[in-house]
């Protein structure tokens, strides 16, 4: 397999487009933008973004320069991954900003469910939150797939594929199939990857707790968490919860109380 390096040039720099932060700024060999992998310094935590630019790598070099630029970035904040699994797990979400999303589905979590986990509550179609199971962005050449892993006592986002997904042929308790979801679609020109670092009961240096993922006229965001009611909502918990309106999640009441983070969108 031909190395990335022989067809894209690399620049580390700790100013990228004046951010308080360390980035990798990938290029042709004649300048030209072609992707770039950043960790945004300034708040509570780090926050991971990738941004596709002018022209496209392939998909091999798209995964093997966004490993290697991951990598560099946690180890040069001291955040250690002695297993490369957290490499790899922001790595695969970061690479959504290469994909064009044509539809999503999964499997809803109920809001609450009574005798026998009957589903008695279920998120509205105007819902700011809604939760999944999991979820599938399905694009022409890949469907990547959103699921939660588990970090002792805590859950955060899993980006990696573990086992097979499909959506059951029949609704049954508090699951039910979902396809057509209104999440963003269309390009994801950028998406946004928190690397929790302040949470409580973790193993790991941090937990990828939220993914925001921007398309050109709406952005979604994700976030590990769990309803236990319309009204109480368990961040770190696990299922994925989907918010078509972002800005929303700053005015939301979480459990516990959810640290807010600027997102850099537009800041390229």
């Amino acid at each position: 397999m031909t190395d990335w390096r022989s067809l894209w040039d690399a620049v580390v720099a700790s100013d990228v487009s004046a951010r308080d932060g360390l980035g990798w700024e990938f290029t042709s060999r004649t300048g030209e933008p072609a992707w770039a992998v950043f960790r945004e310094d300034g708040g509570p935590f780090p926050v991971f973004s990738a941004a596709r630019g002018h022209i496209m790598p392939s998909a091999d070099d798209l995964a093997a320069m966004t490993r290697e630029a991951v990598a560099d970035l946690l180890a040069a904040a001291g955040l250690a991954d002695r297993h490369g699994w957290i490499t790899e797990n922001i790595s695969a979400a970061l690479l959504l900003a290469s994909m064009s999303v044509e539809s999503w589905e999964g499997v809803e979590w109920a809001l609450g469910s009574g005798p026998n986990d009957v589903a008695i509550a279920w998120a509205e179609p105007d819902a700011a939150r809604t939760p999944y199971a999991w979820l599938r962005a399905i694009g022409a050449d890949a469907s990547p797939e959103v699921t939660v892993y588990q970090d002792d006592a805590l859950f955060g986002l899993c980006f990696i594929p573990t086992v097979e997904l499909r959506l059951p042929e029949f609704d049954s308790g508090s699951l039910r199939s979902r396809r057509g979801i209104s999440l963003v679609r269309g390009p994801i020109n950028q998406v946004e990857v928190v690397y929790n670092t302040v949470v409580e009961g973790r193993r790991d240096a941090g937990l990828v707790s939220e993914v925001l993922l921007h398309g050109d006229h709406a952005s979604t965001l994700l976030i590990a968490a769990e309803a236990y009611s319309r009204h109480e909502w368990q961040l770190f918990d696990e299922s994925v919860v989907a918010l078509t309106e972002p800005t929303t999640a700053d005015a939301l009441a979480w459990i516990p109380e959810r640290h807010r983070w600027r997102p850099t969108e537009g800041g390229r």
